[in-house]
């Protein structure tokens, strides 16, 4: 019994002693960067001294920001009325009329290309090309840009499918670590890190106030 009890103290001692998941997960996505850069993390003091989160963020959140890159397809700066009532469908039907406009132009521009070759004409043909090259440069942009939307609106849809589902984390981490690269400077950080949508690693890491 005595030997059992023991047992469990140390079992006890070692855990105490650890890292918690929060820290784990901190400790793995820096050693990932730093094994990237050929160093190994133990080898540089690497401490934390404080970890904590900060929010969830869920798929109602992530949904505002998606409706929001949406209006930013339709304007630099949207305003708030019009990342509301924007709808995929009416930016994907005016998109797919621009794409057919400029088809049409480009189809026309290539006529008079030809029509201009026939009779010889070089200016026409070096004008009507320049301007028929310009109608397939945007129909093709346009086109790259449709697909975005229609990506952007698949993942919206995901999203409305349970609204309360928590994809992220968001935790703030201080900590300090050796820098091989300034001989071994001890430097401190404020990071911002997001965690993936099991909560088991960080994903992401924004700063705060230094890199």
């Amino acid at each position: 019994m005595k030997k059992i009890t023991l047992l469990l103290i140390g079992v006890t001692f070692i855990i105490s002693c650890g890292n918690n998941k929060e820290e784990q997960m901190l400790y793995n996505y820096q050693q990932k960067n730093v094994k990237a850069l050929n160093f190994d993390l133990k080898d540089l003091d690497f401490k934390i001294q404080k970890i904590e989160k900060i929010t969830d963020i869920s798929a109602a959140d992530s949904i505002k920001l998606v409706k929001q890159k949406l209006a930013e397809y339709w304007t630099k700066k949207p305003e708030q009325a019009l990342i509301d009532t924007l709808s995929f469908k009416y930016v994907k039907d005016i998109i797919n009329k621009t794409i057919r406009q400029q088809d049409t132009l480009y189809k026309s521009y290539q006529e008079l290309v030809l029509s201009a070759i026939r009779r010889n004409g070089f200016s026409d043909k070096l004008r009507y090309k320049r301007q028929r090259d310009n109608a397939m440069e945007q129909k093709l942009s346009n086109e790259k840009i449709l697909i975005k939307i229609k990506s952007l609106e698949k993942y919206y849809n995901q999203l409305s499918e349970n609204l309360d589902s928590i994809l992220s984390s968001k935790y703030k981490a201080t900590y300090s670590q050796n820098n091989p690269m300034l001989g071994n400077t001890k430097q401190t950080f404020d990071k911002i890190f997001y965690t993936n949508s099991t909560q088991t690693e960080f994903v992401i890491r924004e700063s705060t106030n230094n890199d």
